[in-house]
């Protein structure tokens, strides 16, 4: 009977105030939603942090060998060239070293910019010069190969992408504050729209609740319906920010299916964000009424 009661109370409360709830609901829903972008962005570009580094490799080219016509005053020797073998293969952090040839390394050119016919009928082979590909057991570990051979006889230039991906990941990274940021700023307006609802419930419904109070209801009994009002309002927001992130999650997966985008696509990256927002969606409203209540609801 009291719980029936207390659903009673929950449905003419939401109906009295029914734009503010609309109001409420669809602010919690828009802030859900950016918490969960925020937190697909974060997610997905750890675990393309993860992939793409692990891929990594660090490339040590060579100069021209010596007596071609290319071949300047520091040309490579075959000695050069067993040492500096030598040195990648002793260092600790080195996993694996793979020697490319001229040709080899053509191939390759060729391949990586086979969308660039122009470029790649323009480029000679003469000018891809022979290098070693040099897997690390840390991808972070760059700098030792370039302390190690960077100015060795017979060594024109060390590179490896990390200076490139860290630019992504940056961009990433200041994506997902200020993503955070709004969350943040729309979650402290769906507290103030909580605050108004309940304290104009209470007001609206103090003779019912001082009625109450004289019968000897508890505390609890009394506040129960206007919590589960905010509470709705956080349930029905949240349910419509899950569907809003199932539809970002299909739009990257089959709209902008790149290499790049894939982790922020797949389901185990909207699976983490997920049962936090959820959280969030229901645990806040429910707070906000509360606290709105322990102040406002005296009779």
């Amino acid at each position: 009977m009291r719980t029936e009661f207390v659903l009673q109370e929950v449905g003419i409360g939401l109906k009295r105030n029914v734009t503010m709830t609309i109001a409420a609901v669809m602010t919690v829903a828009i802030s859900l939603t950016l918490l969960g972008i925020a937190l697909i962005i974060r997610i997905g570009a750890d675990q393309l942090e993860h992939d793409l580094l692990n891929q990594i490799e660090v490339s040590v080219y060579l100069q021209p060998p010596c007596g071609t016509p290319n071949a300047g005053s520091n040309c490579l020797t075959p000695s050069d060239r067993d040492s500096i073998d030598k040195t990648l293969l002793g260092l600790p952090q080195v996993q694996k070293v793979t020697y490319i040839s001229q040709s080899d390394g053509y191939k390759r050119f060729k391949e990586e910019f086979r969308d660039d016919p122009d470029l790649v009928k323009h480029t000679p082979e003469s000018a891809i010069p022979e290098s070693f590909a040099v897997k690390l057991k840390n991808p972070h570990d760059y700098p030792v190969i370039n302390s190690a051979v960077g100015r060795a006889p017979g060594v024109q230039q060390v590179t490896n992408a990390s200076s490139s991906l860290k630019r992504l990941f940056s961009f990433f990274h200041h994506v997902t504050l200020g993503a955070l940021l709004l969350t943040v700023l729309l979650l402290m307006s769906t507290c103030l729209l909580i605050y108004n609802s309940m304290r104009v419930a209470a007001f609206s419904r103090r003779r019912e609740t001082g009625i109450m109070r004289l019968v000897g209801a508890s505390d609890f009994y009394i506040q129960a319906p206007f919590v589960l009002e905010g509470t709705a309002a956080g349930v029905a927001g949240s349910g419509l920010a899950v569907l809003l992130l199932v539809a970002v999650k299909w739009y990257i997966s089959s709209t902008l299916a790149t290499r790049v985008l894939t982790p922020f696509g797949e389901w185990s990256t909207l699976g983490k964000a997920l049962p936090l927002v959820i959280v969030i969606g229901i645990l806040l409203p429910a707070i906000a009424s509360f606290l709105t209540l322990q102040r406002h609801l005296r009779v």
